[in-house]
Order: structure tokens, then C-alpha cells, then sequence
């Protein structure tokens, strides 16, 4: 489905934007030994080379915590509680540990509760290649996040053709069975529908642990009529339809220009860096959060806690490699099963040289699991009889391990 990620342990450039968020809660994919589940809203504070959080971030007006989502026992969205609070209904046992597909932490109520639940409004800011989420109830900004787009699917799908038509001409010559060219009226480009589907897919997130009927979205236009280099822009057009029409289906969707965008940020007093690709609230979750405060009437700018979000993309199995390899044998390559219990894409753990490493599951090779992080930065060779799988294959997961702290990637 998707690959949710919490942010990439790369660090930042600037040390002034990390001064200008050193109260904002971000989190980390860098997997860590702490065996306590909230520390998923718990860290050190931001410096040059990390990005952390405190546990209580402050503001002018007072403390301001981060809030866990709760749900209860029929998964309903209810009111979010203090990580405190939720550390004594865990130690009750009045409430089960989860965490969704993005990676929030979350708990669940096991006994019947109250369902007063207030409204709450998500902001999406749409790009090319990175977007912008906020959660915004009239009180606080409950969350905030960006997401990395998909891209290389027009190379990929290019590929897959190719290949496909060597194999089939290598065999025999049939006649075509129907008519591929064809398109259906609801056809999308498949690079804007992984983007669109990427998009629908956090937001239903969302919506499973906040209680959010209010949609609010910066409309991207072109005008076709006075500008002539923007034929491309039509199927982000078709996208932005599909988009629309499933933001409709859950809520009120509520649309705003950019200009409307760049008025808001600044009543509210939110600042925006010109770096796109800076993993930081500035880059695009400040605009997301501007819009869902006008929408929700939100007047507290605060943001507390910023998480980004990519998907998981692994080699898709294929017959054999492109390119033969010496004496003309072709390769097997690609593919999601490692072992019988073991997929590309799982959170393990694995003891390498004495030490726990926790990362992802990416080969396997006579007895050994090859663990990396996300990123790829780094990897780690452990004998497979001690490898923990903590997180079942990227779609059917039910929560990260302990271990991580809430570190997951997926959707």
C-alpha cells in the first residue's frame, strides 16, 4: 500500500532553521534501543546534525504537549489524551499499544468510553514532488507531516514494456486479443495515479485515529489559456479530480489558492523556507497547516510534532536480469520473499557483532539476513537464526516494534 517513514536521519544544512524549530517534535528513522513506546513524542532537543524533540515542546503561552490519538474498543476516533494519561490507562490495562500505518502511535481502548470526539480538519498542500499534511482541531495543531512522492514510474512502466515485448517475440508471433490502446474514461497517467493514490492513502490513514470531516486543500491551477508550455499540467488536472472526489466522499472539502495560502501563513505567523526539499515543518506542512486553521477557526500556530512519510519501493521479480552474465546465464532478480517468514520491507531485529541493529529486511543469502536502513546508509549482515521480525509486510502490518520506538515506514 504505502510506505509511511518517519524522517530520514540525514540531518540538516542549516543550523538556523533548526533553531527556528528546535520546540517541534520530528521524527526519526534511525531505529534506537529504547524500549519505551512513547518515545515516538519523546526525544532530545533539535541540534546541527539531528532532528529530535523535546517531550514537552514550549511556547509563549505555556507547555503545549504532544497529544497521543486514542480510539475506542470499535475503533471510532475519540478525544486525544496526554502521553501521561496514556502511560497510566496502558499500565491499567484499560488500553492496548498500536500504531498505524504511518508509524503514529496510538492506543486503543479496551473498555466502553465516552464518544465525544472534537472536529478536527486536515490541510493538504500538493506538490510535484513533495506534500504537505496538517491535523488541526479549533484548539492545536494535533499533527504534522510531509510526504515524498513516488517517482521513476514512467521509467519503470517503460522497462516492464520492453522486456514484455522481448519475451513475446522471442516465443512466437499471435495476434492481438483486444485492444490495448484503449483507455477507459476514468484513465489517469500512471505517475500522477501513484502520486494521487499515495495522497488518498494517508489521509484514510488519518482518519482512522482522528476525526476529521473537514478537508482543506491548496488548489494548484494553470492557465492554459495565456500560458502555452503547461500540456503536461492536464493530467494533474485528471488527478486533482480523482483527488477531490475522494475528499468529498469523506467531508467537506474546503479549496484555497495560493495566494489565500501565502495570506494565511502569514496572519498566523508561520514561516516557509524556499528549500522544497528540506525535511522540516518550513518546506511544506506550515502552508497545510495555515489553510486547516482557517478552515477548523484554529488560532494556536504551535507545531508540536512533524513527521515524513515515503514509500517503500523494492525490486518487482522479474524472470530474469536485462543484462546476461557470463557464459550467457541470466539471473533471476527482484522479487518480495526472502525466506518462508521473511519479506523485503519487513522491521526486524538482528544481533550483529553482540549488538541489537533494527532496520529492514532486504536479502538473504545461505543462512544470513541482510538488514539496511531506509535510506540505505547503512546495512548490517546477521546469521537468520537471530533475526525478530517486528512488522509484518508493509500493507498487513499492525504496529512497529517496540524496539524502534515507533519507527515505521509504510503504507
Amino acid at each position: 500500500m504505502v510506505v509511511a517513514m518517519q524522517e530520514l536521519n540525514r540531518g540538516l544544512e542549516r543550523a538556523e532553521a533548526l533553531n527556528a524549530n528546535k520546540n517541534v517534535g520530528v521524527h526519526v528513522i534511525a531505529p534506537n534501543s529504547s524500549t519505551e513506546p512513547l518515545n515516538v513524542i519523546s526525544s532530545e532537543k533539535m541540534n546541527k546534525h539531528s532532528i529530535a524533540i523535546s517531550k514537552d515542546a514550549k511556547h509563549e503561552s505555556g507547555r503545549m504537549p504532544t497529544l497521543v490519538p486514542v480510539v475506542s474498543r470499535d475503533g471510532h476516533p475519540l478525544t486525544p489524551c496526554k502521553s501521561s494519561k496514556a502511560r497510566k490507562l496502558l499500565k491499567g490495562g484499560v488500553a492496548e499499544k498500536k500504531w498505524n500505518k504511518l508509524g503514529i502511535f496510538y492506543i486503543k481502548m479496551l473498555v466502553d468510553t465516552r464518544k465525544e470526539t472534537p472536529e478536527m480538519c486536515i490541510g493538504l498542500d500538493p506538490g510535484s514532488k513533495f506534500d504537505g499534511y496538517a491535523v488541526v482541531s479549533k484548539d492545536r495543531i494535533q499533527q504534522t507531516g510531509m510526504s515524498i512522492l513516488p517517482k521513476m514510474v514512467k521509467k519503470k512502466n517503460q522497462n516492464r514494456k520492453e522486456m514484455r515485448r522481448a519475451r513475446r517475440f522471442k516465443l512466437w508471433r499471435r495476434p492481438s486479443r483486444f485492444d490495448n490502446r484503449k483507455r477507459k474514461e476514468e484513465w489517469i497517467a500512471p505517475s500522477q495515479k501513484a502520486k494521487v493514490d499515495f495522497r488518498i492513502g494517508i489521509i484514510k490513514e488519518l482518519c482512522k485515529i482522528y476525526l476529521i470531516p473537514h478537508f482543506a486543500v491548496e488548489d494548484v491551477k494553470f492557465n492554459h489559456y495565456k500560458k502555452r508550455w503547461g500540456k503536461f499540467f492536464s493530467t494533474v488536472e485528471i488527478g486533482k479530480t480523482k483527488l477531490y472526489n475522494a475528499l468529498e466522499k469523506l467531508g467537506k472539502l474546503q479549496k484555497y489558492s495560493g495566494v489565500e495560502t501565502s495570506e494565511l501563513r502569514e496572519k498566523y505567523g508561520l514561516k516557509k523556507t524556499s528549500r522544497k526539499s528540506e525535511l522540516i515543518p518550513e518546506s511544506h506542512a506550515t502552508d497545510a497547516c495555515a489553510i486547516a486553521m482557517d478552515a477548523i477557526g484554529c488560532t494556536n500556530p504551535n507545531i508540536t510534532s512533524f513527521y515524513v512519510w515515503k514509500r517503500y519501493e523494492y525490486y518487482r521479480r522479474q524472470l530474469h536480469k536485462r543484462q546476461p552474465a557470463k557464459g550467457g546465464i541470466r539471473e533471476k532478480y527482484g522479487g518480495s520473499v526472502l525466506t518462508k517468514d521473511l519479506k523485503k520491507g519487513d522491521i526486524v531485529t538482528g544481533i550483529y557483532k553482540g549488538k541489537r541493529v533494527t532496520g529492514l529486511a532486504c536479502s538473504h543469502s545461505k543462512g544470513y539476513i541482510g538488514i539496511a536502513t531506509f535510506e540505505k546508509s547503512q546495512r548490517w549482515i546477521v546469521p537468520e537464526h537471530t533475526i525478530k521480525r517486528h512488522y509484518s509486510n508493509l500493507i498487513q502490518s499492525k504496529h512497529p516494534p517496540v524496539e524502534t520506538g515507533g519507527v515505521l515506514v509504510t503504507m
